[in-house]
C-alpha cells in the first residue's frame, strides 16, 4: 500500500565524535588595509659610502680685499764700489744777447765727457739820457 503520513520530530540525539580533518578550501579574497601603524625608533646608522666622484671646478669668486702693507725689511749689503768716471770738460760756446724782456736760455751741447755751454742772454732796456757835456 501507499506509504504513512511522516510522524512528529523526535528530541535531538547525543553529538557525535568529531569526524577526519578535511582538505584545505581555496584562499578568500583578501581584507581591506588596516590603519598605519605608529613609526618605529630610528635604526642605527650605516656604514659610509665610498666618496663620489670631483665635480667640476666652479666660477671664480671675487677678488678679495688688499692686505695691510707688511713690515719694512732689513736693509741689504752694500753694493760693490762702482769705477771712476771721466771728469767732465765744460767749455763756453756762443753767447748771444737777446731781445729786451726775453727769458734766458742755456744750452748744453757735446758728447761726454767734452760739453759746450751756449747762452742767450736778454739785453736790458735802454737807459735814461745824461746830461749835457760842458
Amino acid at each position: 500500500g501507499a506509504p504513512g503520513a511522516t510522524g512528529p520530530q523526535g528530541p535531538q540525539g547525543p553529538q557525535g565524535p568529531t569526524g577526519a580533518v578535511g582538505a584545505a578550501g581555496a584562499p578568500g579574497a583578501t581584507g581591506p588595509q588596516g590603519p598605519q601603524g605608529p613609526q618605529g625608533p630610528t635604526g642605527a646608522a650605516g656604514a659610509a659610502g665610498a666618496p663620489g666622484a670631483t665635480g667640476p671646478q666652479g666660477p671664480q669668486g671675487p677678488q678679495g680685499l688688499v692686505g695691510a702693507v707688511g713690515a719694512t725689511g732689513p736693509q741689504g749689503p752694500a753694493g760693490a764700489t762702482g769705477i771712476a768716471g771721466l771728469t767732465p770738460t765744460l767749455l763756453i760756446g756762443t753767447v748771444t744777447t737777446g731781445a729786451p724782456g726775453s727769458a734766458a736760455v742755456a744750452t748744453i751741447t757735446g758728447t761726454a765727457p767734452n760739453f759746450v755751454l751756449n747762452l742767450t742772454i736778454p739785453s736790458g732796456a735802454t737807459g735814461p739820457t745824461g746830461p749835457a757835456g760842458t
